[in-house]
């Protein structure tokens, strides 16, 4: 009993499938008892309607016969003795085929019949059995029909034994079988109310045990297991929003500390500043005054390797300013062919000492923005187009396009392949070049670009193909020219 009630803690997918199959095969075997039972006593019951109705039939047909022979002797004509006649051959056929149908020597009636022992003994045996006064019966019929007109009399003795034993004798024989009949269609009929009666109560009783010994344990099973369920969501509600908090104390922290960061390096600046630049005049005047032209080569290098690290400095500082929110845009409207050719004569000699060609393409475009910080992301692209161009050329220029007016910045270097395309606007971030001069930067200049144009609430592109080069534009849209 323990075993059917107590749950698999291991397995109770197993243990709850089988306790219902359980419960499915006790229901099934009951209803296919059930089901068995009834179908027998129905056709018991059948049976027992069939000799019932053969057994009235018999009855009608008898008083049917008994009134055709008084009719048949009191004829004044012969057509009237014909038509009686007639009428009495097929009522007596009828008797006749009933009871062939009833004593099971015939069935021509089409009907199943079964008596049971009681009514066979009352039908066949005894001082004057039923059977024996149905047979003789019906032979007086047949005496009667292949008789004379003339004979026939309602004097007749054969005439008179129909119209005493018709309605007499024959009939309270028939009518106490038919009585016999009815009472053992009752008990029947009784008997499938008792057997109604028991099924039900073995139904309920074994959706009592089904109910107290399977189901219930069931039913606690899923709603224990609902409540760890339950505790358990609570626990790890709780444990969600506590490491929420704790990363969100993190992440405000980090940004008060970047934030923090970013201020004392906007503050700072100059004076991080200001040792380099003193650095700077010291070495180009010992670079001057070197007594041989090896020293005067180590005083260069080091005093270019002091410009590259002035670079980096400016660059983090930038990114740092535009961190702490010290940059601001101070839009306006102005010509932007005046920036380009200011552009041109800036880096047109950079590319000539490179052997490179520079073509810019003229435009009567004005803009609304800042011009400043439009420089600042213009001098970037053209500084990355003439450091990693090594032949060819480099195009700048305005274009309108569907998306708005793009300042483009075209070159013919190596180009950027698709998988560092996501990465190269990240902070710190170079491509895998081994022939890059690591000392020309540490990859902020796109990161400011960035931060800048998002300062500037404009939109960056770029598209590059390996060995034939690159395009980075910035792209106004229309309102702004």
């Amino acid at each position: 009993m323990n075993r059917l009630t107590k749950p698999d803690e291991e397995n109770p997918g197993l243990w709850m499938t089988k306790r219902y199959l359980f419960a499915l095969v006790a229901i099934a075997i009951l209803a296919t008892s059930a089901f068995g039972t009834v179908g027998l006593l129905i056709a018991e019951h059948k049976s027992t309607l069939s000799v019932v109705n053969i057994s009235g039939r018999q009855r009608m047909l008898s008083q049917r016969t008994a009134l055709f022979v008084a009719q048949l002797a009191s004829a004044r004509d012969r057509e009237q003795q014909e038509k009686f006649r007639k009428d009495l051959r097929q009522s007596t056929m009828q008797l006749e085929q009933a009871h062939l149908a009833l004593t099971g020597r015939a069935n021509a009636i089409n009907m199943s019949i079964d008596m049971t022992p009681e009514a066979r003994r009352r039908y066949f045996k005894g001082a004057y059995p039923l059977n024996a006064q149905m047979r003789g019966y019906i032979k007086v019929l047949h005496d009667i029909l292949e008789m004379d007109g003339a004979k026939l009399t309602p004097d007749h003795p054969s005439v008179q034994f129909v119209l005493e034993v018709a309605p007499g004798e024959l009939v309270h024989g028939l009518d106490s079988m038919v009585k016999f009949y009815q009472e053992e269609g009752e008990k029947a009929f009784d008997f499938l109310k008792l057997l109604e009666a028991i099924f039900l109560t073995l139904t309920l009783l074994i959706l009592s045990v089904e109910a107290f010994f399977i189901f219930r344990p069931m039913v606690r099973h899923v709603s224990t297991q609902m409540r760890r369920i339950k505790a358990f969501s609570l626990h790890l509600e709780e444990t969600v929003a506590q490491r929420t908090r704790q990363l969100e104390e993190a992440r405000k922290s980090a940004e008060q500390a970047n934030e923090a960061k970013s201020k004392f390096l906007a503050a700072a600046g100059h004076d991080l500043k200001q040792p380099l630049e003193a650095i700077g005049m010291f070495s180009g005047m010992l670079e001057r005054r070197m007594p041989d032209a090896r020293s005067a080569a180590i005083m260069k290098d080091m005093h270019d390797a002091q410009r590259s690290m002035r670079s980096l400095l400016d660059s983090i500082l930038s990114l740092s300013k535009l961190e702490a929110g010290v940059i601001q845009p101070n839009p306006c409207t102005f010509e932007v062919q005046p920036l380009l050719d200011q552009l041109t004569r800036q880096y047109r000699a950079l590319a000539q000492n490179k052997g490179l060609e520079f073509r810019v393409v003229p435009s009567q475009k004005v803009l609304y923005t800042d011009p400043l910080l439009l420089e600042r992301i213009l001098r970037n692209f053209l500084s990355n187009a003439v450091r990693y161009t090594k032949e060819g050329r480099i195009l700048l220029g305005c274009r309108t396009t569907s998306k708005g007016l793009c300042i483009e910045v075209w070159d013919t270097g190596s180009g950027i392949p698709s998988e560092g395309m996501e990465n190269i606007f990240t902070e710190f971030s170079q491509l895998d070049d081994p022939e890059r001069d690591r000392s020309e930067g540490i990859g902020l200049g796109l990161a400011i670009v960035k931060r800048l144009a998002s300062l500037l609430e404009l939109e960056i592109s770029c598209s590059s193909i390996v060995g034939k080069g690159s395009k980075f534009a910035i792209v106004f849209p229309p309102e702004q020219f």
